[in-house]
């Protein structure tokens, strides 16, 4: 859209640009901290959107929005109620006041969970949990991992999606499993389904693939970046760290699975690494 030298965009043109990157309606919504219901509403000019514009901005630039817009208020001064999600037992709710606050940064070992956003629809997730075992943030970053997982492979239905996955330890180590190139994001989402929906557990059988002394419950893992990005036309590679002896193979690595045999469910108690 053509604007006068000098001028700021406005909410719309934001938005415009954002969406050209790939990001979705849910995803800049989530953002802002909004109903996805309102970035529509931009885009088919039933609102300016002005209240967002400091947000959009930091988005448009950074890929990621540091400061969230304040709520809306009436004359007397009380938040404006919003509409409740669905299946709720009230119409409307008050929503937290955020000010228009910078996003507050969790204390060391919490659960975490940020994305940055790149253009053509790449983006970088990052998870960071606290290392006690059973911890309920480490049980938390489990369920968000699994979600982002979910939302790449579904993405993959319009365009091949490549993932790459690094993962931090408690010493402050890092460490990337896989090959350069990544997995399909599809065969992610296959495999941590044997695992019995732990992302967490298949990503330490990859790791121990490659790091065969690799001891997680000495120096657990503290931390995962997800990196996804389109792949049109990339190939599907053989693994180089195959185990040839054990008559099964990994479908992330375009490997398939001989045993027939699938992990139960996954059991926080049980499971988590």
């Amino acid at each position: 859209m053509s604007q006068s030298p000098g001028a700021k965009p406005t909410a719309l043109e934001l938005v415009t640009e954002l969406k050209g990157k790939g990001m979705s309606n849910a995803e800049i919504a989530n953002e802002l901290q909004r109903d996805p219901k309102m970035v529509w509403k931009i885009l088919h000019g039933k609102t300016s959107g002005a209240a967002y514009l400091d947000t959009l901005t930091e988005l448009a630039r950074d890929g990621h929005a540091s400061t969230r817009p304040a709520r809306r208020r009436a004359k007397d001064g009380h938040i404006v109620p919003v509409r409740a999600k669905a299946g709720a037992e009230t119409k409307t709710v008050i929503p937290k006041d955020t000010q228009g606050r910078y996003v507050p940064q969790p204390k060391r070992g919490k659960f975490e969970s940020a994305t940055t956003y790149f253009g053509e629809g790449a983006r970088q997730h990052e998870v960071r949990f606290p290392k006690t075992k059973g911890a309920k943030g480490r049980i938390a970053a489990v369920e968000d991992l699994m979600s982002k997982i979910r939302g790449a492979a579904k993405a993959q239905r319009s365009h091949d999606k490549r993932v790459q996955f690094s993962l931090t330890f408690a010493d402050g180590r890092v460490m990337e499993v896989g090959s350069k190139s990544g997995y399909f994001a599809s065969d992610v989402l296959y495999n941590t389904r044997k695992h019995g929906g732990n992302a967490l557990s298949w990503l330490v059988d990859q790791a121990k693939e490659r790091y065969l002394n690799l001891d997680v419950d000495a120096v657990p893992i503290t931390g995962v970046t997800m990196k996804l990005y389109d792949a049109p036309g990339l190939a599907r590679e053989a693994d180089p760290y195959k185990k040839s002896n054990e008559g099964k193979e990994d479908v992330a690595k375009n490997r398939v699975l001989r045993t027939g045999k699938k992990r139960p469910a996954f059991n926080p108690k049980r499971d988590l690494l």
